[in-house]
């Protein structure tokens, strides 16, 4: 069991901070465990996570009607919730009752827990249902290997081990995960279900891109996008990529390599300047992101132009 490590990066979220504010879930409050990871804890994110190392028998774990908690076992023992007859296995799903619970383990696990606040929830839940979320409408999954929501998880993860979270990256996996639940594990989920909600107007599509153009520097969230539009962040997420083709997180990414790739050619700027300039969280993202989109690195890409 590793101790809480401090770890800042340079322009956008904390990835890993012990201090604990009244944005923090109540799930990770524990005198017997201590999460060796954290993310967004603290910060005012939408989506929060935290990774444990278990080497106890039994642990009771607070509860939080503020914020749907996912629990992905990531490897070992079984753990059981409450005496209940099925278990978690590495790789299933479970989720933390709202009132908490008490775990039961057979030896030594780690599992990640994700912190979906219940305010995005019910924000989705009337989108696509034309209803408000009560708590109870929720199913508590155990041990559950649904190939859609255990994969959404599961890249989840993979995606908090490899780089920094920026905020519309949680922004985007907060709504996802809570659109997976309600439509596959809630009480809504035989209703009928909103599939489209509209092209966004051009004027609304124009007044977005000049923000993202103007803060492309700055960690961008998702209600802000939305506010410029004068929608709610789930509407304004559909509706930008029905009418765009994208994401919004994916069209800000493209727009900050595009930006990069400006400022790699016509300056000497070093590649952590030019990184923070255009709003990636590190040199490394930067130089990820770009490769991926311009099938070079940044280096290569300045030493091409200067040919």
């Amino acid at each position: 069991m590793g101790n809480v490590q401090s770890e800042t990066d340079h322009g956008g979220l904390s990835y890993c901070r012990p201090a604990v504010s009244a944005a923090a879930p109540r799930y990770i409050e524990s005198d017997v465990m201590v999460p060796t990871r954290l993310v967004g804890i603290g910060d005012d994110t939408t989506l929060k996570a935290s990774f444990w190392d278990c080497g106890i028998d039994e642990t009771p774990q607070s509860g939080d009607p503020d914020f749907a908690s996912i629990v992905l076992h990531t490897g070992g023992a079984r753990a059981w919730r409450n005496r209940e007859p099925t278990p978690n296995h590495a790789g299933g799903v479970g989720m933390l009752p709202f009132e908490g619970a008490t775990w039961h383990f057979d030896g030594p696990l780690s599992f990640m827990q994700i912190y979906v606040p219940f305010s995005v929830c019910d924000a989705v839940c009337e989108s696509l249902f034309g209803r408000d979320l009560n708590r109870c409408d929720l199913m508590m999954l155990m041990g559950e290997r649904d190939t859609a929501l255990c994969g959404m998880v599961q890249r989840i993860a993979a995606g908090l081990a490899r780089t920094v979270p920026t905020n519309l990256v949680l922004d985007s996996w907060s709504l996802m995960l809570a659109d997976t639940l309600l439509r596959r594990f809630s009480s809504h989920a035989q209703r009928g279900v909103r599939t489209s909600f509209g092209r966004l107007p051009e004027r609304s599509v124009a007044r977005v891109v000049d923000h993202i153009e103007a803060n492309i520097g700055r960690d961008l969230d998702l209600a802000s996008l939305a506010g410029v539009a004068a929608m709610s962040s789930y509407h304004f997420a559909r509706r930008f990529k029905e009418t765009v083709g994208t994401s919004p997180h994916a069209y800000v990414l493209a727009r900050r390599v595009r930006r990069a790739g400006e400022l790699l050619d016509r300056t000497g700027l070093g590649l952590a300047h030019i990184a923070a300039a255009c709003g990636f969280s590190s040199q490394a993202h930067l130089s990820t992101a770009f490769r991926k989109q311009m099938g070079m690195t940044p280096g290569a890409f300045r030493r091409a132009c200067r040919v």
